[in-house]
């Protein structure tokens, strides 16, 4: 890829050139795919792919299908990546063939790979196994069938679009913003009954996911929409989303995306590549009023930008030389650091992960190991230890996939090594590759997580700073639970005040609660003296164990301070 076209290029035609280079970058993927150690999500991806299921806690089921075929193909990290490095090249391939002129050439064909290979974005997620992979592919698979519709509204056409829909829900449910937007760019399609009819098409397909999110209560709608979201406006969140949508699409092509975009709502020319930019930077950048987002939410606007820059390069040869320059510094350090990945002991994910867990293995010696609220290290030590883990949530935090596997419950009676925080009181703390790791050994385990408490009454103000509630708790699991001398056990109450979880109020938990039954306690609780009158907080109730930190074991409720 340098600034003139070698011998070899000339002799290839545009479509060739592309898919040549395409490949090249298909082999360093590769070979890093193979090379480098899995990141934290990645794992817990692989996880996944233990049970496939028509969904899962926080996303759809695509990744995990995609990994659970890469282990079956190869082992090892590259098995878990084979499927997103594979993708990279079939969708920029795809994409190569909506977006090239007429008259395409070389030149266009050696920009487009510079351009892409330039995006930060596309080097990332064209090496990690993250939904972000087969999000990707099937953007463009869905607005390669949008291109066939608009040119011929037929019942064929209509029926790929109606998939392809489908296929991108099941990716990631950002793909929905694609299709809104991308649909909404032309308003004569809604004219057509055979986009109602993709629509539909599209739904059926996607009922499993829809069904398995209903038999499970909806938890990625529940996480989605309202575990991330603060109980106001904010601004803290402004900044670093308009920062990070200027770096991970490069900030030194900012001009040409600008000028471009003018251009092309002035000459009103790919629409749907305008209406899926604004579309994803407007929508996110509103979105951070409310929340914090992550870069890659707007991964799917790489596309239009990529469609800026290859209208730029041929709007003038000034353009050209400035957009291949920085294309080609900017591929030259993506290839320095991908060198330096490999070679150097850098600090971050990607490193140390086997020796790490090893080094926990060997503290285990044998014995199962729950982690507190880390829902990828638990995957990321089994994956390199194959020995069994499990993910215990911490009152407050998010929930996860582990939730659903009942693991921890054959860890039952038996002695864990429970890897937690410095906050849950360990015993012991040992150096592992840097870093501290906490940790303590339970003697008979008996996990709490299943147990629901159900407030009978409303959360009762008494005298003083007390409060007081009839609570139901339930035991389904196949053992009683009872308070020993070497494990008290604790029911206890806490609150979110002002985005911060208050350490727990305890009372005495004195009662056995046999397997399979109910028990109803009236306790009393000592208000947080940060409480304040007239406003309103959520809090749950939990059941702990002192050996480890607990979970929630109540859904949240409201309180208002009277």
């Amino acid at each position: 890829m340098g600034l003139k076209e070698h011998n070899w290029s000339r002799a290839l035609t545009p479509n060739q050139l592309v898919a040549v280079l395409l490949a090249l970058w298909w082999a360093l993927n590769v070979i890093a795919g193979a090379l480098l150690e899995l990141a934290n999500d990645e794992a817990y991806y692989w996880f996944y792919s233990w049970h496939l299921d028509w969904g899962y806690y926080d996303h759809p089921p695509m990744v995990a299908l995609l990994v659970k075929l890469g282990t079956w193909i190869c082992g090892g990290e590259l098995g878990v990546r084979l499927f997103s490095t594979l993708l990279q090249p079939l969708y920029l391939y795809l994409f190569w063939t909506l977006i090239r002129p007429q008259d395409a050439t070389r030149r266009d064909a050696m920009l487009y790979c510079l351009v892409c290979f330039a995006m930060p974005m596309l080097q990332l997620y064209g090496l990690l196994a993250l939904p972000d992979a087969p999000l990707l592919f099937f953007t463009v698979v869905f607005l390669w069938a949008y291109k066939r519709f608009a040119e011929r509204d037929s019942w064929l056409n209509a029926a790929l679009m109606g998939a392809s829909m489908a296929l991108l829900m099941y990716s990631k449910y950002h793909g929905l913003l694609v299709i809104v937007f991308v649909l909404c760019s032309r308003w004569r399609n809604f004219r057509s009954p055979r986009l109602y009819a993709a629509v539909l098409m599209g739904v059926l397909l996607y009922l499993p996911h829809l069904w398995w999110q209903y038999s499970h209560d909806f938890p990625s709608v529940r996480y989605h929409l309202s575990g991330r979201v603060t109980s106001g406006l904010t601004l803290k969140y402004l900044g670093p989303t308009i920062l990070n949508l200027l770096v991970v699409f490069n900030p030194l092509f900012l001009f040409h995306y600008g000028r471009g975009l003018a251009s092309q709502i002035r000459e009103r020319r790919n629409a749907a590549y305008s209406w899926l930019l604004l579309g994803f930077v407007v929508f996110f950048t509103l979105s951070a009023f409310r929340y914090a987002t992550q870069p890659q939410w707007m991964l799917p606007a790489v596309f239009a930008f990529i469609v800026l820059l290859m209208a730029e390069s041929r709007r003038s040869d000034r353009a050209y030389r400035y957009i291949r320059t920085v294309a080609i510094v900017t591929g030259a350090l993506f290839l320095l650091a991908r060198l330096a990945m490999l070679v150097l002991p850098l600090p971050g994910q990607l490193w140390n992960n086997k020796s790490s867990n090893e080094e926990i293995a060997r503290l285990a010696d044998g014995r199962p190991v729950v982690f507190m609220n880390n829902y990828t290290a638990s995957a990321k030590y089994t994956f390199y230890t194959g020995q069994p883990a499990y993910t215990l949530p911490i009152y407050f935090m998010r929930q996860s996939q582990w939730q659903y596997s009942d693991l921890d419950d054959s860890f039952a009676g038996q002695e864990v090594l429970v890897a937690q925080t410095e906050d849950g009181r360990p015993d012991n703390g040992i150096w592992i590759n840097g870093k501290l790791f906490w940790y303590s050994v339970v003697h008979d385990f008996h996990s709490l997580r299943k147990v629901q408490i159900t407030p009978l009454t409303p959360l009762q103000r008494m005298g003083g700073d007390t409060v007081a509630v009839d609570l139901l708790l339930y035991n389904p699991y196949p053992y009683p639970l009872f308070p020993t001398e070497d494990t008290p056990l604790s029911l206890a109450i806490t609150f979110r005040i002002e985005q911060r979880v208050q350490p727990c109020i305890y009372v005495p938990f004195t009662d056995t609660l046999a397997p399979g039954d109910s028990l109803i306690l009236h306790p009393r609780f000592t208000l947080p003296k940060q409480l304040e009158k007239g406003k309103e907080y959520s809090y749950a109730f939990l059941l702990r164990n002192p050996h480890y930190l607990p979970g929630d074991n109540s859904p949240r409720y409201r309180f208002k301070v009277e």
